[in-house]
C-alpha cells in the first residue's frame, strides 16, 4: 500500500497549520487504537488514511488501522526472529534500509503539506552559489580503478579525509540552523552501488545534483520539526510504521515469498524438499495447464527485402508463393541458435494456424518477414518429468508458505491484541490477513 497525508471531511486542517491550543494539544494526544504496549495516534493515522483512499477508496479508518498494527507487529518479530543483518542481506549493493526508510518518510510527510513545504523552500533559497574544486574532485579520484567492479566500495582512509573537506553545496541557515555545506563525505554513505561507482567515475554534476537533494532532505525534515504542528512522536510514528513496513516485506523476501523465486530462501527450499510425490501427482492433476509445452510446429516464412513489402496487399494464403521456406520443429529438436530463426519459431507458434500474418518487421531490422503456422501442436510435460517435479515442489512450498504467513499475522494480533479507544467502533469487516504476492504475481508456467 502506498502511502500519502491529506484532509478529508473528518480530519484535522492539517493543510491549515496549527495554533498551540488545548484543544490542539488534545488532538495531537488523542489515539485511536492499541497494539501491545503501542499507541496507534490517530493524527498520523487519519492522515496515512487519506492517501491509502487514492488506491481503494472504501478504505476505512478502523481497517487501515488494524493493516497498521499488522505492519508494526510483523516487523517487530522481522528484527526478533532473523535481524536486520539477514533482513537486508543486499545493503553492500543496495540503499542502506536507515537511508531507504529516512527517505521513504521524507517522501511521504511532504505530502502533507506540499504547498507550505514548497512556498518556504522557495522563499528560503537555501542554496548559494559555488565552484566545486574540479582540480580536489579529480585528484581524489585519479588513483582509484575508476568504475571497475570491485569487492569493496568504502573509501580508504586518505580518501575519506579528503571528500571530508570536499564541499559540493554550501547553503544559507534554515529552521533555525546556521548557514553550512554538503561534503562529499555526507553523501558518501548515502548512496548504493551505483551511485558509488558513478561518483568514482568522477561524475561531478552527478554528485551536484545528490548534494543538492540532501539539502531539500534536511529542509524538509527541519520544517516538519519547526513547521508541520505535529509533535515528534506523531512524526517519529509515521517512520515507524515505514520501517516495519520494510521489514515485513524484507521477511517476505527472505521466507521466499517475493523477489527471485530461484534465490536463496530457507524456509521455502526447506518445504520444497518434503514435498511428497502424492502431493506432486494431486498439483500436476489440479493444474495441468501450468505445465503446458509445445511439442510440434510446421509452418511457412516469407522474407521480403524489399521496402515496399510491408505495403503489399496481404495474401490469405503464403503456399506457392515465391521465395516460400518450410520451417518444421518437433519436440526433441534442438531450438535453433540463430535468434532470426528462434524468432520465426517463436511467431509461428503465437500466429492462429492457417492464417498468413501480415508483413512483419523483421528484428534484424532489415527487412520483413511473413508467416503462416500450417500445424501446432500442444502438451504437457509428463506427470514424471524432473520439470513437473521442480515446479510442483516450488508451488506447492509456495502455497504452505503463504498459509503459515496468513496464519502468522492472525497469531502475532490475538498475542498482541488490538485494544480500541473510547468511541472507535471495531471495522465491520472480520480481520482478513493479508496475501503476500509471489514475485511475477502468479505461479508461473513450465516451457
Amino acid at each position: 500500500m502506498a502511502f500519502a497525508f491529506a484532509c478529508g471531511a473528518t480530519l484535522l486542517p492539517v493543510n491549515a497549520g496549527f495554533a498551540a491550543t488545548s484543544a490542539d494539544a488534545r488532538a495531537a494526544s488523542a489515539w485511536i487504537a492499541r497494539v501491545g504496549d503501542e499507541a496507534i495516534p490517530r493524527r498520523p493515522t487519519e492522515a496515512l488514511l487519506m492517501l491509502a483512499r487514492r488506491e481503494q477508496p472504501d478504505l476505512t479508518l478502523q481497517e487501515l488501522t488494524r493493516l497498521l498494527a499488522i505492519d508494526l507487529l510483523m516487523g517487530d518479530a522481522a528484527a526478533r526472529e532473523v535481524g536486520d543483518a539477514a533482513l537486508f542481506a543486499s545493503r553492500r549493493v543496495a540503499f542502506a534500509p536507515e537511508v531507504d526508510a529516512r527517505r521513504q518518510w521524507l517522501a511521504t510527510l511532504q505530502q502533507v503539506w506540499p504547498e507550505r513545504i514548497e512556498r518556504d523552500w522557495q522563499a528560503a533559497a537555501p542554496e548559494m552559489p559555488l565552484t566545486v574544486d574540479a582540480r580536489a574532485w579529480q585528484a581524489l579520484w585519479a588513483s582509484g580503478q575508476g568504475d571497475r567492479l570491485r569487492m569493496n566500495e568504502d573509501l580508504d582512509e586518505a580518501q575519506l579525509a579528503a571528500a571530508a573537506r570536499l564541499v559540493l553545496l554550501r547553503h544559507r541557515g534554515f529552521g533555525g540552523r546556521p548557514a553550512g555545506a554538503i561534503t562529499l563525505a555526507d553523501l558518501w554513505p548515502l548512496q548504493n552501488v551505483q551511485g558509488r561507482r558513478l561518483l568514482r567515475a568522477g561524475d561531478l554534476d552527478f554528485a551536484r545534483a545528490q548534494a543538492r537533494q540532501l539539502l531539500r532532505e534536511r529542509f524538509v525534515e527541519s520544517w516538519l520539526r519547526r513547521d508541520s504542528g505535529w509533535s515528534a512522536a506523531e512524526l517519529d510514528f509515521a517512520r515507524r510504521v515505514i520501517e516495519a513496513r520494510q521489514r515485513k516485506l524484507a521477511w517476505q523476501r527472505w521466507w521466499g515469498l517475493t523477489g527471485d523465486p530461484h534465490g536463496d530462501a530457507p524456509l521455502r527450499d526447506a518445504l520444497a524438499a518434503a514435498v511428497t510425490p502424492d502431493e506432486i501427482e494431486a498439483y500436476y492433476r489440479a493444474h495441468r495447464d501450468r505445465f503446458e509445452r509445445l511439442e510440434s510446429v510446421e509452418g511457412l516464412r516469407l522474407r521480403c527485402d524489399r521496402a515496399g513489402c510491408a505495403d503489399e496487399a496481404p495474401v490469405p494464403d503464403l503456399r506457392g508463393r515465391p521465395g516460400v521456406t518450410r520451417v518444421v520443429w518437433r519436440l526433441g529438436d534442438a531450438r535453433p541458435q540463430a535468434d532470426v530463426d528462434a524468432w520465426v519459431l517463436d511467431l509461428l507458434q503465437a500466429w492462429p494456424v492457417g492464417q498468413a500474418s501480415p508483413p512483419i518487421r523483421h528484428p534484424d531490422g532489415e527487412g520483413w518477414e511473413r508467416v503462416q503456422a500450417l500445424s501446432v501442436k500442444r502438451g504437457h510435460h509428463p506427470a514424471d518429468s524432473e520439470t513437473v517435479r521442480h515446479e510442483a515442489r516450488q508451488a506447492v512450498a509456495l502455497e504452505k508458505l503463504e498459509a503459515r504467513w496468513q496464519q502468522r499475522q492472525v497469531e502475532l494480533l490475538a498475542s498482541a491484541g488490538l485494544r480500541w479507544a473510547p468511541g472507535i467502533t471495531p471495522p465491520e469487516r472480520s480481520f482478513e490477513p493479508q496475501r503476500p504476492t509471489p514475485a511475477g504475481g502468479e505461479h508461473g508456467h513450465a516451457h
